[in-house]
């Protein structure tokens, strides 16, 4: 292993024994062999950092573990916090309970090597690709994450869209030192680290959708965020069920609350940076909910603030 390793793997953990090893041995099972491994522990009370020990002790090389200090810091400071200690050229992001495919960092790294020849390294780039749905024994439950939440990358491009909804899987992700620069630190109002990055690539660089999975993503019942399956008919159900439509509504403002107020950090951190129609996009974004219903709606439509779906927006157009 090249002590000048081209890729940083960051990898939190938290309790992650049953399924912490084969996820580890994934890794090390990859084609492309040119990475290291950070990890910090985010306070485990199970064996979790006796696994990382053993690992560390037979990959010395490869494996890096980040003393923990102070509090729990949860996924995304945790993984914030791992983003500041890289300097490697790209940077990748690893959760505890999957599975990488083989050539995950191979065809990734492709892409990536592939968006640095068309618009140059010195720009904040980003690559994600979609994932397979697995159960905890590693079940197939669906080939694409993508269509099992009825999402489409590829209409989720620009900033307005962006806003509502991210498109960016955090263990799909690789992003280059450039738009690790950019981002750092990522602010406690983020969503979670992955929109973050997304809003930031999208906003001032570019961003690559590889449709092949390259992770087996299981889903557990402990899952810090995992894959719920979207349908029509769910959410017809939900809008006919009076309770079920109540806590839909609640559920669907706090989304957008917090989607606004990370929006208002954003075009703060960045003001500076942003075009004059992407600033006054973000104002409008960060009002809406102090609009009347015939403005909200209005707004809405001038400025695209749509999911990237059409079933998804008649929602969204009758609820906001």
């Amino acid at each position: 292993m090249n002590m000048n390793n081209v890729i940083d793997i960051l990898l939190t953990t938290y309790n992650g024994v049953p399924y912490l090893s084969e996820q580890l041995d994934s890794l090390l099972a990859q084609t492309c062999r040119d990475w290291r491994l950070l990890v910090r522990d985010d306070c485990s009370s199970d064996g979790t950092p006796e696994i990382l020990e053993n690992y560390r002790s037979r990959y010395p090389d490869v494996i890096m573990i980040i003393p923990r200090e102070g509090q729990r810091l949860g996924a995304c400071g945790n993984f914030s916090w791992l983003l500041e200690q890289s300097d490697a050229p790209y940077v990748m992001f690893c959760d505890q309970d999957d599975v990488w495919l083989p050539d995950k960092i191979e065809v990734t790294l492709a892409a990536m090597r592939e968006l640095e020849r068309q618009h140059g390294e010195n720009m904040a780039l980003l690559v994600h690709t979609d994932l397979m749905v697995v159960d905890e024994r590693l079940n197939r439950l669906g080939d694409s994450l993508w269509f099992f939440q009825c999402i489409e990358p590829r209409r989720l491009t620009k900033l307005n869209r962006l806003l509502m909804q991210n498109f960016a899987t955090g263990c799909t992700i690789m992003i280059n030192r450039a738009l690790r620069d950019l981002a750092v630190p990522i602010p406690v109002e983020a969503l979670m680290y992955d929109w973050w990055l997304a809003l930031v690539a999208t906003a001032f660089g570019r961003v690559a959708a590889v449709e092949n999975p390259t992770v087996l993503y299981r889903q557990h019942g402990r899952n810090d965020t995992g894959a719920v399956r979207w349908s029509i008919l769910s959410q017809l159900r939900s809008v006919l069920n009076r309770e079920r439509c109540r806590a839909v509504i609640a559920l669907f403002d706090k989304a957008l609350t917090s989607q606004e107020i990370q929006a208002a950090v954003f075009g703060g951190r960045y003001e500076e940076r942003l075009t004059p129609a992407k600033r006054e996009m973000l104002r409008v974004f960060c009002s809406l909910r102090h609009r009347n219903f015939i403005m909200r709606r209005y707004l809405t439509l001038r400025y695209g603030f749509f999911y990237s779906n059409v079933p998804r927006n008649l929602g969204l157009l009758l609820l906001r």
